[in-house]
């Protein structure tokens, strides 16, 4: 026996290394359940996998070690660099927005990663390396074919086990892939089985011409706003405007942006319309403008994804190279609102905002925040590297402000009734309470979802139409559908006007 387990010695040190990392990361999970159960379970996987492999020898271990690595390699890469940024474990939520993700948002998300946890990175992918290589070397006596594949069969098995198939990475990993395609799937149908809802909508607007702009922003908390009380001049425009209202409760329904854009364009029911086919059949002439970072995201198409829904506008506009940001959508904001051929105009502006990294948001002259001085109480925490980030954050905002300005400058032309709502998907944690930069399910902050919602009307609207405005309102953004709907002054039986931002008997809580 001892002699056996020499023989096998790398091939144990191997799957400990591979798979009882997990459990280390484990323990630094925030929610005690979700804790127990990581560790019980990868712990089960720990112990039987290398028991089972100890039943292959020669060519049969080779094998299996080889289709191990491969099958656990990128799950455990993915779960160390999460943890290295994050300090937690990758989620189900989170492996599916990982799954659906373009190359650009990946490269900006591998950007907060320091030099350190680069080092522990490369070290982690060698040191496992090398002990691949020695647990291969070492399985070269006469193979068993039969035990063997006792072996891999009582191996394979373990992915039958529940919890050990939702816990642990290198099976939980593919698992959830396997969900996302079917959900890709769902998606594809979702667009197929729409149909003509004309006769279940009534339009208010009937003879008259209106302009309608909605702008979603990205990753904006209104803790870094000063038009929200923010200690530096992040939004000096709005700060000076008197024309619009500025609500101050308004909360995200999410921190995902798959899931709040969801409920901000449909009632969240497969069969339902969605706010593109319910303002088509109104009689509006609608517009989309995605962003630059987002154009790979339209080939991976999920039931919550905008993308899908987004492209059921009369006119979907994908910003080119050319348009690295923001501000390159007000041209084509100008040229709609000045076309005569529509004369009701449902515009969605949908903007890379604050997404990081947060220094590729705004052009060079946009650079305005250079001080150490930080409106924050980690800042004595902070390293060089974060409270730049820090800096770059704030310039987006000022970034964003000169955009929601500038778009208010050109409505401010347009001749008929004529309103504007932004309004971001979700807020962003930068280093005001807790110490990492972006969103994490397992070190949740307010800033996460307290967002700014500023809202601006003409004349002509604000005399035809008595909205009702109450800054004060408490309001979550998992309604904004009806909100949407009762501004476009579109009427629809699945539609509750009392959870309208613009009526005074919501009852929407944050």
């Amino acid at each position: 026996m001892r002699e056996f387990l020499r023989h096998s010695k790398w091939m144990l040190i191997y799957l400990f290394w591979m798979c009882g990392i997990m459990i280390v990361y484990a323990s630094f999970t925030v929610d005690a359940d979700d804790r127990h159960d990581l560790i019980l379970y990868n712990s089960i996987y720990t112990i039987l996998l290398p028991l089972t492999l100890l039943l292959t020898s020669g060519r049969a271990r080779q094998i299996a070690l080889a289709l191990f690595s491969l099958i656990a390699f990128p799950p455990a890469l993915v779960e160390t660099g999460w943890f290295l940024i994050d300090r937690s474990v990758v989620v189900r939520n989170q492996l599916w927005a990982i799954f659906a993700t373009n190359p650009a948002e990946a490269s900006g998300f591998l950007s907060m990663l320091q030099a350190w946890q680069w080092v522990v990175l490369v070290c982690y992918v060698c040191l496992s390396l090398f002990l691949l290589i020695l647990a291969l070397r070492e399985c070269g006596h006469t193979t068993n074919y039969l035990v063997s594949a006792i072996g891999w069969v009582l191996a394979a098995s373990l992915c039958l086990i529940p919890g050990v198939r939702y816990n642990v990475p290198c099976i939980n990993f593919y698992n959830s892939y396997r969900g996302y395609r079917a959900d890709v799937q769902c998606a594809e149908e979702f667009l197929r089985s729409r149909r003509d809802v004309s006769d279940l909508v009534q339009n208010e607007w009937n003879d008259s011409i209106g302009t309608v702009v909605v702008i979603i922003g990205e990753s904006l908390s209104k803790r870094h706003c000063s038009l929200y009380g923010y200690c530096r001049p992040t939004t000096p425009r709005l700060d000076q405007r008197n024309d619009i209202i500025a609500y101050e409760h308004v909360r995200s329904s999410d921190f995902m942006t798959q899931a709040v854009l969801k409920q901000v364009l449909t009632f969240s029911t497969p069969a339902s319309p969605t706010l593109p086919e319910l303002l088509h059949a109104a009689g509006w002439h609608t517009y989309w403008y995605d962003p630059y970072e987002g154009r790979n995201n339209t080939s991976n198409t999920m039931p919550t994804s905008f993308f899908s829904i987004a492209r059921l506008c009369d006119h979907y506009y994908l910003s080119g190279e050319t348009e690295q940001y923001d501000g390159a959508l007000l041209t084509h904001l100008h040229a709609v609102v000045q076309d005569p051929v529509a004369p009701r105009k449902a515009i969605f502006l949908h903007l890379i905002g604050n997404h990081f990294p947060y220094e590729r948001r705004y052009p060079q002259e946009f650079q305005y925040f250079t001080s150490e001085d930080i409106c924050t109480p980690l800042c004595d925490r902070l390293s060089a590297k974060q409270k730049a980030a820090v800096n770059a954050y704030d310039d987006a905002v000022r970034y964003n402000d000169w955009f929601v300005d500038s778009v208010l400058q050109i409505l401010n032309g347009v001749s008929g009734r004529c309103a504007m709502l932004y309004f971001p998907d979700h807020g962003e944690e930068v280093y005001d309470e807790e110490c990492y930069a972006g969103r994490s399910f397992n070190h949740i902050t307010p800033n996460l979802y307290e967002i700014p919602c500023i809202f601006w009307q003409n004349e002509s609207l604000a005399h035809e139409r008595s909205l009702y405005i109450n800054p004060q309102m408490p309001y979550c953004t998992r309604d904004m559908i009806h909100t949407l709907l009762d501004l476009f002054a579109v009427s629809y039986s699945e539609q509750d006007t009392c959870r309208s931002l613009f009526r005074p008997q919501t009852v929407s809580k944050p």
